[in-house]
C-alpha cells in the first residue's frame, strides 16, 4: 500500500474495510452492485481528489482529442467500475465455485500453452480480481504477485478472498527468486503491469507521455525464456464479462540485457495502452500513472553503465582468447 498510516488511520480504515465486505458478502450480487455503483457516485461528486487526479490523467493521456464532456464520462464510468470491482470482492469465492460461471465469456485460451508456464500480463481493467481465479478455473496453475498492505489485518481479510483453488499468492517483495521457481515447474504467471512503480523500472512511453513501467513482465520472459500473453477481463454490463487472451507478444533477446530490457517492457506497455484505448472507462484513472520519480532515472543509468562495462569485458576477454 503506498505510504505509511498512522496506527489510528491503519485501524479506521480496516474496520470500514471488513464491514463494507461483510455486508456486501451478505447481500445478493444485484444489491451489492447497486451499493458499490452508489458509493462510487458518492465518491465521484464528493471527493475532490477523485475529479482532480482522474482529471489530469485524461489530460495527459488525451491532451485535446477528447471533450472536456469525454473526459469527464470516462472519469464516471472508470470510478464506477471501481465501485462494482469492490462491491463484487467478497462474493468472488461464491462466483466461481462451480467453475466458469455461464455469465462469462471465454476467448482466444487456445492461444495459450497450457504445458508451459506462461506470463499473463493484465492490468487494473475491469474486474481485474477476476482474471487469474478464472484462469485458475480454466485449468493454469497460476501464481500472482500481490502487494502487501501495512496492516496484517487488512492483508489476513483481502488475502483470505483471494486465495481461491489453482491460484498460489506471492508477496511482492523478493517475487522474483518465487516466479522463477513456479514457472520452470509449469505454473502460469499473473502480473499486473499497468501502474508507475517505485522501484525495478524502466523508461517508456505511454500514451505519447514519458512515464516509468515494470519491468518484472519482460524481465521474467527473458529469465525464464516465457512467453507474455496480453490479458483483460472486459465488464459487458453489470453482470457479464469477456475474459479474453491475445497472442503472445514478440520480444528481443539481442543479448544486451538492459536495451532487450527497455524495449520489451515497452512493447509490454503498448499492449496495456491497446486495452485501455479499447474501453477507457473501465480502466483506473485515479492512479497517477505519470508521476516523475527521479530516483528511477538515477537507478537505470548505473543499469546501463553496469551493462556496458559487462559488454565491454566481454569482449576484451574473447580479444584475448583468439590471439
Amino acid at each position: 500500500m503506498a505510504g505509511r498510516r498512522n496506527p489510528l488511520t491503519r485501524n479506521v480504515l480496516y474496520c470500514l474495510t471488513r464491514a463494507f465486505f461483510s455486508v456486501t458478502r451478505i447481500l445478493p450480487l444485484p444489491l451489492t452492485r447497486a451499493l458499490g455503483i452508489g458509493l462510487a457516485a458518492i465518491a465521484y461528486y464528493c471527493l475532490p481528489r477523485v475529479k482532480r487526479v482522474g482529471r489530469a490523467n485524461l489530460d495527459l493521456a488525451y491532451g485535446e482529442t477528447l471533450t472536456g464532456a469525454e473526459k469527464r464520462r470516462i472519469l464516471r464510468e472508470s470510478v464506477r467500475n471501481l465501485g462494482l470491482v469492490a462491491a463484487e470482492f467478497s462474493h468472488l469465492p461464491g462466483m466461481l465455485a462451480h467453475g466458469i460461471p455461464p455469465w462469462i465469456q471465454v476467448k482466444g485460451f487456445d492461444l495459450v500453452d497450457g504445458a508451459q508456464g506462461v506470463i499473463l500480463m493484465g492490468a487494473h481493467h475491469g474486474n481485474w480480481e477476476l482474471m487469474l481465479p478464472l484462469t485458475g478455473r480454466l485449468g493454469l496453475k497460476v501464481a500472482a504477485v500481490v502487494r502487501d498492505f501495512d496492516d496484517p489485518g487488512m492483508n489476513a481479510l483481502v488475502s483470505q478472498v483471494r486465495s481461491v483453488p489453482g491460484v498460489t499468492l506471492i508477496s511482492k517483495k523478493k517475487a522474483m527468486a518465487s516466479l522463477l521457481s513456479e514457472i520452470r515447474s509449469g505454473s502460469s504467471i499473473g502480473l499486473l503491469a499497468d501502474q508507475n512503480p517505485r522501484e525495478n523500472a524502466a523508461p517508456v512511453t505511454f500514451f505519447g507521455r514519458q512515464t516509468w513501467a515494470s519491468i518484472g513482465p519482460a524481465l521474467l520472459a527473458m529469465r525464464a525464456g516465457a512467453p507474455v500473453h496480453p490479458v483483460s477481463i472486459t465488464r459487458i454490463d453489470h453482470s457479464r464479462y469477456v475474459l479474453e487472451f491475445y497472442p503472445a507478444l514478440e520480444l528481443v533477446r539481442s543479448g544486451n540485457l538492459i536495451q532487450d530490457l527497455q524495449v520489451n517492457t515497452q512493447r509490454c506497455q503498448d499492449a496495456i495502452e491497446t486495452l485501455v484505448r479499447a474501453c477507457p472507462g473501465q480502466w483506473l484513472w485515479l492512479h497517477r500513472r505519470w508521476k516523475p520519480r527521479a530516483h528511477l532515472a538515477q537507478v537505470w543509468e548505473a543499469r546501463e553503465k553496469k551493462e556496458t562495462s559487462r559488454r565491454h569485458a566481454e569482449i576484451s576477454a574473447d580479444a584475448r582468447n583468439s590471439s
